[in-house]
Formats: structure tokens, C-alpha cells, sequence
């Protein structure tokens, strides 16, 4: 909670990596091509369905007179029902049906979405979810290199396990530990589908790392720094609407400086701070496809208090994201994308600062480290799918989990542009780092995400990149 370097994120990735290892030997098998298995081909028979099958007029709006799901054995159906835009009375248009495909595959709980109308009459229709559900629970080794350069001596090896779908209610547990440069544990446990109208969330997390600081602004006269962070952190939330969710959290959080010049790292004489925070936040979430998507609205506005009065620590820290992804037809979309993080106080410690060159990047400046206590940032991209979804069958994997494997390329132009300052105040475009260039990015199976680009930055060097992780 306390730290800005991401190396969470950096430690999930491993798990994804390990499954792409899992996929590269996997296609060594004969596989069916989308020509023979599309988007709409269903299993028969199809229990559900009585009424003769009709084509759909794409141009036309249909009312919905049932919605039935299959496929779904340890998912809830709630868990499905509730990503949807629309029920039973609704007037629905092709369109609307093909983004609640891609909201129900956001989910990450599936392999495979299918949604198929049935017209009944002339404008009415039933309509059909079939869902592949995932394999849900992973052990997973860990090993990874400090702030993504390899370097044996910085080291860290461990495993995790993880529990994606803990009794069918999209409820994720994940426990994992590491040894080596930076030593560190983590246990986690999210549930979305608490209360009576299961539209309430829990949220628990404990933290404790050994480790050394990425911190750039910090001086130490030593030359050797090595800390620990540790936290404890509960939220509850509330799900307003399908895409709009409130939250409050409170957390209990230890810094320490172990070996060194404790100067500019704690904010407690003996370097060691110890306190509580809390954290406001509200998240609108629209997108049709996560991962990457081409249509919707996302917005995220955090708002922290670090230090309630029992310690020397005192500050509080805004942050913002806003993004907007705007189809221009069916083959170009225009994505936009700010975001910022202040903080303000009398004293912010070095361990809240931001940073551009490790989880957030500008692409062309992509290992050009900037450390702030604040940040703005921008990017703009211009989407083209090449390949917008496409179902390769496995057939001869015994795990069914595996069989279905859906993909998508699409080619890219962007522009991105970032700063950082000590103070929100001072933070001016005119000397933010910034690049620029075109990119591949590939979409595979369990959320895995490939991106290739190459990029001419700031610096006016061109750079070719290949990035593992999540997109704008």
C-alpha cells in the first residue's frame, strides 16, 4: 500500500509467464483454425432452446423474452448475469450482444464466451450464454530480476498459488513468498459478491518485504540502504451499478531503514514509522474488453490519508485515471488516456513517490527512470484489429480447460508523454519525457498480453520493445 514501484505487478507477471511457457509447447498440436470453429458455432444439443433457429437482422432491434446460460459448472450464474447491460424486457441491437460477450470474457473466469440470439418472432428473441471455464487454481514459481534488467545478483526466487474462482463466486485468494534480492510474502483475498443482493466487497491484503529502495532522489552517504515494508489492509466496497463500484479501506503500515544512512527514507528519528491510512475510492469501469479494449469509459479517483495523529508521518495523496476508448468504425478506435497522482503535506517520505520507468513507462524513454512525489501523464493511441477474436481448438490437451484458446492481434499508433515533480505545483509539460511510435500487440489465452513496438522517445533514439503485462 505504502510503496509506488509496482513490483507486485512485476511479481504477478511470472504467473502469466509461466502459463505462456504452458501455450508455446501446447501449439505443437494439430489445432482447428477459426475458419472451422467461429465465435458462433455452439455445442448441440442445446438444451435450452425449443423455438427454430432464424437468421438475425444486424441492422434491427430485438426485445429480449429469455436469457438462458450454459457451460457454467462451478461459476455461479449471477456472477455471469450481473456483467450484463441488458435483461429480459430489454431492446437490444447486434452490437449490444457482442459487448456482453467481451464484458462476460472480462471477467477472466473463461476461456470461451458465446452469446446466441434466437428469434422467436419477428422482433422478439431468446437469447443463449455459453461459457469454457477456466482452470482456476495455480501454483506458480517466481523468479524475477530487479526493475526488469537481468542482473543475477539481484535475484528473487520463490512460489506462489493462487485460486481464481474460490467457490464459484469470482473470489480470489493468492498467497505467494520469495527469497533472495528482495525477500518478500504476500497473502491476499478479494470477495465481489458479498450480502444478500451480492453487491458488496471485501477486500483483506497483509505485506511484509526486505528490501532494497528504487528511490533515485534519496542520498546516502553509506552507499548500503536496505529496508522493510510491511502492511495490513482491509477494504469494504459497494457495487452501485454494473459498472460503477465505491470503496473504503484502512490499513496498518511499517517502515523501517535497517542498514545505512536513514536520511530521507523514515520520517521517525529512530527510522522506523509506524501508522495507519486511509483510502477512499470510487472506480467506473464500462470497457468491453479489459485487457485491451476498443469501446468505453474507465475513470478511477483514489483518495489516501496517510497518518491519523499516532506518528510523525502526515500527508495525503489524490489519484486519478481516466481513459475513454471511442470506436470510429468497425476496423479504427481512438483511445485516450490522463492520469496523475499528487501528494501534499509537510513531509512526504521517500517510499510514497512516483515514479515513470517501472510499472508506468513512456514508450521511445522505456528505462528512463523519473521519480517524483507528483506525476502527470498521457497517452494516445489509435487501434486497429487485425485479428479481433479468434477461437484456436487444442483438441488433444485432456485438461478441458485448455481445449478453447481465443486470440486477438491488433496494430497500433502511439503517443505517450509523462513528469514528475516534488511538488503537484510544479509539474510543466515542456520538460516531460515523452515518446512516440507504432506496436503490435497480441492478446492470449488467461490474460496474457504480448506488446512489440518500436518507439523514437525524447531523447530521439528508437527503441524497440517488448513488453509483457497490461495495456491502456
Amino acid at each position: 500500500m505504502l510503496m509506488n514501484n509496482e513490483n507486485g505487478q512485476t511479481r504477478f507477471s511470472l504467473f502469466h509467464f509461466s502459463l505462456l511457457i504452458f501455450f508455446a509447447a501446447s501449439f505443437s498440436f494439430p489445432v482447428l483454425t477459426y475458419a472451422q470453429i467461429s465465435d458462433t458455432t455452439f455445442p448441440t444439443p442445446v438444451s435450452s432452446f425449443k423455438s427454430p433457429r432464424f437468421d438475425l437482422d444486424s441492422t434491427a432491434a430485438y426485445v429480449i423474452e429469455e436469457i438462458f446460460i450454459e457451460g457454467n459448472k462451478e461459476t455461479k450464474s449471477f456472477i455471469i448475469q450481473r456483467e450484463l447491460p441488458f435483461k429480459s424486457g430489454d431492446t437490444v441491437t447486434e452490437k449490444e450482444i457482442d459487448y456482453a460477450r467481451d464484458r462476460i470474457y472480462s471477467t477472466s473466469l473463461f476461456t470461451k464466451v458465446l452469446i446466441q440470439p434466437e428469434v422467436v418472432t419477428k422482433n422478439r428473441i431468446d437469447i443463449l450464454i455459453y461459457v469454457e471455464e477456466r482452470w482456476y487454481i495455480w501454483p506458480y514459481p517466481i523468479l524475477w530480476f530487479r526493475d526488469r534488467v537481468i542482473n543475477w545478483k539481484r535475484l528473487s526466487a520463490g512460489c506462489g498459488i493462487v485460486d481464481l474462482n474460490f467457490r464459484g463466486m469470482d473470489e480470489r485468494f493468492e498467497g505467494m513468498f520469495a527469497l533472495g534480492y528482495d525477500p518478500f510474502g504476500s497473502i491476499n483475498y478479494t470477495s465481489p459478491s458479498m450480502g444478500k443482493d451480492r453487491d458488496y466487497l471485501l477486500s483483506l491484503e497483509a505485506n511484509y518485504s526486505h528490501g532494497r529502495s528504487v528511490g533515485l532522489l534519496s542520498t546516502y552517504s553509506t552507499g548500503q540502504f536496505d529496508d522493510s515494508f510491511g502492511d495490513f489492509y482491509i477494504a469494504l466496497g459497494k457495487r452501485l451499478d454494473i459498472y460503477s463500484i465505491f470503496s473504503i479501506g484502512a490499513a496498518y503500515n511499517y517502515v523501517a531503514r535497517n542498514i545505512g544512512d536513514s536520511n530521507g527514507v523514515a520520517l521517525s528519528p529512530n527510522g522506523k514509522d509506524i501508522f495507519a491510512s486511509l483510502h477512499v475510492e470510487y472506480d467506473y469501469d464500462s470497457r468491453d474488453l479489459k485487457d485491451y479494449a476498443l469501446r468505453g469509459t474507465y475513470f478511477d479517483l483514489t483518495l489516501e490519508k496517510y497518518g491519523l495523529g499516532e506518528s510523525v508521518v502526515n500527508f495525503g495523496r489524490a489519484s486519478f485515471d481516466m481513459r475513454k476508448y471511442l470506436p470510429v468504425s468497425n476496423f479504427l478506435s481512438v483511445v485516450g488516456r490522463f492520469h496523475g497522482s499528487f501528494a501534499e503535506g509537510p513531509d512526504v517520505p521517500r517510499y510514497n513517490n512516483v515514479f515513470f520507468g517501472y510499472y508506468e513507462r513512456i514508450r521511445g524513454m522505456f528505462n528512463t527512470v523519473s521519480e517524483g512525489e507528483s506525476m502527470l501523464g498521457g497517452n494516445a493511441e489509435l487501434r486497429i484489429p487485425l485479428i479481433k477474436q479468434m477461437y484456436i481448438e487444442i483438441p488433444y490437451i485432456p485438461l478441458e480447460q485448455f481445449v478453447s484458446n481465443r486470440i486477438s492481434l491488433y496494430w497500433s499508433f502511439f503517443g505517450d508523454i509523462g513528469e514528475t515533480s516534488s511538488k503537484y505545483i510544479d509539474l510543466k509539460w515542456n520538460r516531460a519525457l515523452y515518446g512516440y511510435g507504432v506496436g503490435l500487440t497480441l492478446l492470449l489465452p488467461y490474460d496474457i498480453t504480448l506488446q512489440f513496438d518500436s518507439a523514437r522517445g525524447s531523447d530521439r533514439h528508437l527503441e524497440f520493445i517488448l513488453d509483457f503485462g497490461e495495456a491502456i
